[in-house]
């Protein structure tokens, strides 16, 4: 499969994000191939794998039944999203998943 950013596939791949993490995604990415950076286009990738871990992992979340201890309340909520969020920033990059290789993979062979 073949990713071209220039071409909007970005915005096709994250439907879920919201178009300002989208548009900032997207700047950073294009500068980071302006710029023939492989450094900056590897960090990118590592971005995009955590946001898409973090997407993952809120969506496992629904499908476990509420707590009857804690509840859900807007304080639990905002804790458990800061996790989500956390965890999934250290498994991008730590490497498991390899998702954000395979993109820098694809994206190095324009830089």
């Amino acid at each position: 499969m073949e990713i071209n950013p220039i071409e909007g596939a970005i915005k096709n791949m994250l439907p879920l994000w919201d178009n300002m993490q989208t548009k900032d995604f997207e700047n950073i990415l294009n500068k980071a191939m302006e710029e023939r950076d492989k450094n900056k286009l590897m960090e990118v990738c590592k971005q995009l794998e955590a946001s898409f871990i973090s997407l993952m992992l809120k969506e496992m979340k629904k499908t476990i039944p509420e707590d009857p201890l804690t509840g859900n309340n807007l304080a639990n909520d905002i804790f458990t999203s800061m996790l989500y969020d956390k965890y999934a920033e250290l498994m991008a990059q730590s490497g498991g998943f390899g998702l954000a290789e395979e993109i820098y993979n694809q994206l190095s062979k324009k830089v």
